[in-house]
């Protein structure tokens, strides 16, 4: 389950090809159905939940997860203030809200993933595709941010400092879903797993559930 066309263009050309070669050949992306006919956004948890009871109904030996960011995420899920209110780093919170999502569906085929914090974190694994389709006035600027943190989940969710404003503050004219998805994809999927570990263990617990 997904919240837009970045995330959906990223399970179909990056991280489909990466489960079809763990022997997971049916991968989809499911946009959140925000209003009849309209698909993608993430601004009500309702949504969410409905789309999965759907889904989970329909479907029968399934394993569905989550793609959204925890970047200006609803606080209509579940336990959102309780959340907040009791833990200290983001890493925490987010956790807290998977658990409170995922008690809230009681589906064992059913685990959410809330990326920390935005889906342009993961562009800061590395330079090199800011290096291998912008000019070095634009890639020297993001180099500094990639060599800033050693995890690029830690860039924080400040509405000014976010992952995707702090690509914005250097390229105006940055595309989300194409832009987005290309550097991914000079990046490769193995350094983005490699710098931000809870990224990873989503993946590695995707295989594991999937064949389980």
């Amino acid at each position: 389950m997904v919240e837009g066309q970045t995330e959906e263009a990223f399970v179909r050309e990056i991280l489909q090809p990466w489960f079809t070669d763990r022997d997971i050949h049916d991968v989809r992306a499911v946009k959140i159905q925000t209003s009849r006919g309209h698909k993608g956004g993430f601004v009500n948890y309702e949504h969410l939940k409905n789309d999965n009871i759907r889904l989970l109904r329909g479907e029968g030996e399934v394993v569905v997860t989550t793609l959204v960011d925890y970047f200006r995420i609803p606080s209509s899920i579940p336990n959102f203030e309780l959340c907040h209110q009791r833990n200290i780093t983001t890493a925490k919170k987010i956790t807290c809200l998977e658990q409170a999502i995922s008690d809230d569906l009681r589906d064992r085929r059913f685990f959410p993933y809330i990326q920390q914090h935005e889906f342009e974190a993961l562009l800061f694994s590395s330079n090199a595709g800011f290096e291998r389709f912008f000019d070095s006035a634009v890639h020297q600027k993001t180099a500094v941010l990639v060599n800033e943190f050693d995890n690029p989940e830690d860039i924080n969710s400040d509405p000014t400092t976010a992952p995707s404003k702090r690509i914005l503050q250097i390229l105006p004219d940055y595309e989300k879903v194409n832009d987005g998805n290309i550097i991914a994809l000079e990046i490769g999927i193995e350094c983005i797993r490699q710098r931000c570990p809870r990224f990873k263990l989503w993946l590695d617990f995707i295989v594991a559930s999937a064949k389980g």
